[in-house]
């Protein structure tokens, strides 16, 4: 009897096969080619059946790092709130471990193609959108626990928080011998403690 093929297992397949590809050797060198010959298949046309073309592989990989940052932020802060959820939330985006370092290197890859294709500049958008949902609602939380002084300008603590995580994608990227998981870590406590103690 024929082995039955789970495609949603597949897909996700071939596109964890793509991030370790982008990760590796940058966006522009990952061919389909490359990728199907790492998924073992002969012939790139197999990915047909999953992809269109490349870009159609592209968007959907971007699609599920956001994703699943998303559902670990969600199992972080699940029973938490204020500092402690705002503090998972952080550490969850951030490129501090090996399985986010890989996402980052292909997150900055999307960054730049972003800039000329709208779809892949929606699905960033939209992620900063949530995440940025959620810092306002764990920084509401903080405020009335009374684990900081009420904010004058939340919109921009928030702001503060979301760019202080986007740029360590960057610089971790250039410098990740200077910019390693535990100065993330620490400059995410500094940031945190800062507000802690504010007003």
């Amino acid at each position: 009897m024929p082995r039955l093929v789970d495609h949603e297992e597949r897909r996700r397949s071939i596109i964890e096969t793509t991030w370790h590809l982008i990760a590796g050797q940058g966006i522009e060198n990952a061919s389909m080619r490359d990728i199907a010959r790492e998924c073992g298949y002969a012939a790139p046309g197999v990915l047909a059946y999953y992809f269109p073309n490349k870009d159609a592989l592209l968007l959907a990989a971007y699609q599920l790092i956001c994703e699943r940052t998303n559902e670990r932020i969600i199992a972080t802060t699940r029973g938490r709130r204020g500092l402690a959820a705002l503090r998972g939330l952080c550490l969850e985006i951030i490129p501090a471990d090996p399985l986010t370092v890989v996402e980052a290197r292909v997150a900055v890859s999307f960054w730049q193609r972003a800039q000329t294709e709208e779809a892949l500049r929606t699905v960033g958008r939209e992620a900063l959108l949530y995440w940025r949902g959620l810092v306002m609602g764990f920084l509401a939380e903080a405020e009335h626990d009374g684990e900081c002084a009420p904010l004058a300008d939340p919109d921009a603590v928030a702001d503060e928080l979301l760019n202080i995580m986007m740029g360590l994608h960057v610089t971790s990227m250039l410098d990740p011998e200077a910019v390693t998981g535990s100065r993330q870590r620490h400059l995410v406590e500094r940031a945190l403690g800062r507000l802690s103690r504010a007003g």
